[in-house]
């Protein structure tokens, strides 16, 4: 008899139970438009400098489409994935039908990242499905497809680890409402303590002024998308890029530069643009990884705590992304030149 490996069924029910009716392509196709929208708006709004005298050119306006662009992505992934998967386990038992899943052949394990894996496949799709607006941003140039696969990286990124956030608080409380309450919370937690203190960190440092340190950062998705969207002078001048002037690091869109100190350090040899994003994709897949474990726990009928085979896995995996971030310390642990 021939072993072929199966899919899991959770993934296939979901998948079936998810796509079906009108609702999740009136999603995506508000997704889209909203993108549309917002490049529409950038190109406006340049036009609208380009008429006031100031000198724009089409690198530029390639710039801002990026940034402007990803991080509404961002923004919408930030608010999707944790409300998407807030209800996985909790709604399970909202419906009395928690039970008759554990009862099925699958393992708790198995529940779980069927349940983490078709939940995100729905925002995967919303993420792929943008890049044709995003290719838009190559007719007009000024960025590297480098950095749009770097922004896709931190996209998909995001939006696992935001999931698993979810997927924690799903399996932590029995109502959706209060799962959903927690998982925005703790995301709300990742994003504007880093910001807070951020701001004021050169007021109370000692001495003043001293730099953000970088790793306060490293949990914060948007200072991540600062550090991919934002071009040095050196990387600037060394690719013959026009560079939008740094002193507005978010490129004529205000609301990006509240994310931007820490990311960009005006030194002594000009404007450095620190790349956190490597420490943050690391970060994010140690916590993936950690929220996973301790959900792959928490949904176990009794005896909850009791080490099983599959804990093996998750140790094998901490064991792995730690061995690799020693060894790439190099690469991902950035600080401003002095």
């Amino acid at each position: 008899m021939q072993l072929r490996p199966t899919l899991n069924p959770i993934i296939v029910r979901e998948l079936h139970t998810r796509m079906r009716g009108v609702r999740p392509y009136l999603i995506l196709t508000l997704f889209l438009l909203l993108l549309a929208l917002t490049g529409l708006g950038i190109f406006q709004l340049m036009q609208q400098q380009a008429r006031f005298g100031i000198t724009v050119l089409s690198a530029q306006v390639g710039q801002s489409l990026f940034r402007g662009l990803t991080f509404v992505e961002l923004l919408l992934v930030v608010c999707l994935a944790p409300a998407l998967t807030s209800g996985a386990i909790s709604g399970e038992r909202e419906r009395l039908t928690y039970d008759m899943l554990l009862a099925t052949p699958l393992r708790p394990a198995q529940i779980l990242w069927g349940k983490l894996i078709a939940t995100l496949s729905y925002l995967f799709v919303l993420i792929f499905a943008s890049i044709p607006i995003f290719s838009v941003i190559l007719v007009f140039g000024g960025v590297e497809p480098k950095a749009m696969f770097k922004a896709l990286s931190l996209l998909l990124a995001t939006t696992i680890c935001f999931g698993a956030i979810g997927l924690f608080a799903s399996a932590l409380l029995r109502t959706t409402a209060r799962a959903m309450m927690l998982a925005l919370v703790l995301v709300l937690l990742l994003i504007l303590v880093p910001l807070l203190v951020s701001s004021v960190w050169g007021q109370f440092s000692n001495p003043p002024g001293q730099p953000v340190p970088p790793a306060l950062l490293y949990v914060n998705p948007f200072s991540a998308l600062i550090s991919i969207t934002t071009l040095g002078a050196s990387h600037a001048l060394m690719h013959d890029i026009p560079m939008i002037h740094m002193g507005d690091p978010a490129g004529g869109l205000p609301l990006l530069g509240l994310f931007s100190p820490g990311v960009i350090h005006y030194g002594p040899g000009g404007v450095e643009v620190l790349p956190i994003y490597r420490a943050t994709l690391l970060v994010y897949a140690l916590l993936t990884t950690l929220l996973c474990w301790v959900s792959a726990h928490l949904v176990q009928p009794r005896q909850r705590w009791r080490l099983r085979w599959g804990d093996l896995g998750f140790g094998l995996v901490s064991a792995g992304l730690l061995v690799a971030a020693w060894f790439s310390r190099d690469w991902w642990m950035v600080a401003p030149s002095t």
